[in-house]
């Protein structure tokens, strides 16, 4: 597939690191030092020119042949106006803009209102899953699947849990979701409704978000989510405060930040959040305001660094549930090293994001936190080595799991007895450690990226 990217900041980096492993990517970029980082680093053309200007968005589709534009400039207008006159130049391309003001998520095409056909917000996805991550106390990772209607969490096994001792199987009902994985002592086993949990094990269930939402009280919570501290006034702080004081149980939102003209903006905007004016590093602050006796703190400064101090401060004071993003992924590892789990890391949602809007040809659905374990979805066809054949009856290699199927508008989570048929979308989870197990099961090139 060819694809035209304007824009290689922070989005349009990642976006286009990610498309040039199987893409014939163009990178439209009119600063100068830029366009030549993006040439040396990627496998991917480029074109130092205006990205706004029509004659040069004229020419690109003409020479690139596009099949896919994808616009990640600053300006969110910009975006939108360019997608709309890509579609009017080439009617069949399929248009993809990046937003970061929630003000500028318009109707797309699938709403019919032709023009843009898909619209992605890095910083309003990740405030979505922290505030998943706030309100599902005993989660660790969340990825929301909404093309499919379900969501995958990890859920961590606490000392004071429910399920220790229970056998995988006997902690939920296939009508409402399924534990899919585990992880345990840094190994990942995928075969495991006969496994009995253990303390510190780590869950992987896919279901709706009502049924992870049950599945997580069934474990037990030991603190309820009331008390919440947000660090950082920037565009994910105020959604994840505008998504928490939204929410049907009563809660005290606290957001800090430093720049007083901000807040006083913010105090206008936001209801039922309490607005802090001061610098959350300041001793002072932390002690009068009690930030880390809270049920929750969340660090979402633009400052990586600044994010990790606050978390391993939180850390010192047994802070009961810490989250926090990264914005570089060379801070990736040094948050694992300090033992911060619930993390979210901004090229991992691009990544994604962008995945999805080329998923004509590529099949990965979701990447987790692991590069190669994934999500991919297998078409049942007549030709397909699942047709017509039961659950029960397949033999399964390691590294893969059937996660669900997803038949006529319905997520099945697959009992011994339910049938392939076809027309049905399979959900598989693999961490890619068996190639040939795939193509057995799945067929050649069962994974495009592979």
């Amino acid at each position: 597939m060819k694809v035209i990217i304007i824009g290689a900041g922070g989005v349009g980096y990642v976006a286009a690191e990610t498309l040039a492993e199987l893409h014939d990517v163009m990178v439209i970029e009119i600063d100068s030092d830029i366009a030549e980082l993006v040439k040396n680093r990627l496998n991917v053309s480029v074109l130092n020119e205006d990205g706004t200007n029509p004659r040069i968005i004229q020419q690109a589709l003409e020479t690139h042949k596009a099949d896919v534009i994808i616009t990640t400039m600053k300006r969110d207008d910009s975006n939108l106006f360019v997608c709309l006159l890509a579609k009017r130049l080439k009617p069949n391309i399929v248009t993809v803009a990046s937003v970061t003001n929630p003000d500028y998520i318009i109707p797309t095409s699938t709403q019919e209102y032709p023009g843009i056909d898909i619209i992605i917000s890095p910083e309003l996805i990740t405030a979505e899953m922290m505030y998943r991550l706030c309100t599902l106390e005993n989660a660790l990772a969340y990825e929301n699947i909404s093309s499919f209607n379900m969501a995958v969490a990890i859920f961590e096994v606490n000392q004071y849990s429910n399920f220790i001792g229970e056998i995988v199987m006997n902690t939920y009902s296939l009508g409402d979701c399924s534990v899919i994985a585990l992880y345990r002592n840094n190994e990942l086993f995928f075969q495991v409704d006969t496994m009995e949990i253990h303390v510190g094990d780590r869950l992987c269930v896919i279901g709706s978000q009502e049924a992870l939402q049950r599945y997580n009280e069934a474990m037990w919570v030991e603190t309820t989510s009331r008390d919440i501290v947000i660090l950082g006034g920037t565009i994910v702080g105020m959604h994840l405060a505008t998504l928490l004081a939204k929410d049907d149980k009563k809660r005290y939102v606290r957001l800090i930040e430093k720049n007083e003209a901000h807040c006083r903006e913010m105090s206008r905007l936001l209801t039922g959040v309490v607005i802090v004016n001061g610098d959350f590093t300041e001793p002072d602050l932390q002690s009068s305001e009690n930030i880390f006796r809270s049920d929750v703190l969340v660090s979402v400064t633009n400052q990586d660094d600044t994010n990790l101090l606050m978390c391993m401060s939180a850390q010192k004071y047994d802070t009961n549930k810490i989250i926090s993003r990264y914005l570089k992924k060379e801070y990736k590892d040094i948050f694992m090293f300090t033992g911060l789990a619930t993390i979210i890391g901004f090229n991992g949602i691009v990544s994604n994001e962008v995945s999805k809007c080329v998923m004509s040809e590529s099949k990965v659905l979701l990447r987790m936190r692991n590069h190669d374990e994934l999500f991919f979805v297998h078409e049942v066809t007549d030709h397909s080595k699942l047709y017509d054949k039961y659950y029960g009856d397949l033999v399964v290699p390691e590294g893969i799991r059937i996660a669900s199927i997803y038949r006529q508008g319905q997520a099945i989570y697959p009992a011994m007895d339910t049938k392939f048929i076809e027309g049905d979308r399979v959900i598989v989870f693999t961490n890619m450690i068996n190639s040939k197990g795939l193509s057995k099961v799945f067929g050649r090139n069962a994974v495009s990226e592979s």
